[in-house]
């Protein structure tokens, strides 16, 4: 497979690949690539080494975070209801 024509790399769930053992993967594909492309990395978390990672493959990044919804209601009202076997249907 020639990688010298790529002109776009995107590495998603950077932080899974690098925590499966797939780094030393990531740079060899890294090496046979054009230096001049557009790279995008995704990545949940953004632990040490994905970090580096997007300074070793990035130029000029640009980071986007984003914030998830707060999903937690301030004040939950909780009832149990114990159930009898006989009573269950």
């Amino acid at each position: 497979m020639r990688l010298d024509t790529v002109t776009h790399l995107v590495l998603d769930e950077a932080d899974r690949m690098l925590d499966m053992g797939f780094i030393r993967d990531v740079k060899k594909i890294l090496a046979k690539l054009p230096e001049q492309r557009q790279s995008m990395l995704f990545s949940a978390t953004m632990p040490t080494e994905v970090a580096k990672l997007a300074r070793d493959m990035l130029w000029e990044p640009m980071r986007v975070e984003v914030t998830p919804e707060i999903v937690t209601v301030e004040a939950i009202e909780q009832h149990v209801y114990h159930v009898g076997t006989s009573d269950k249907r």
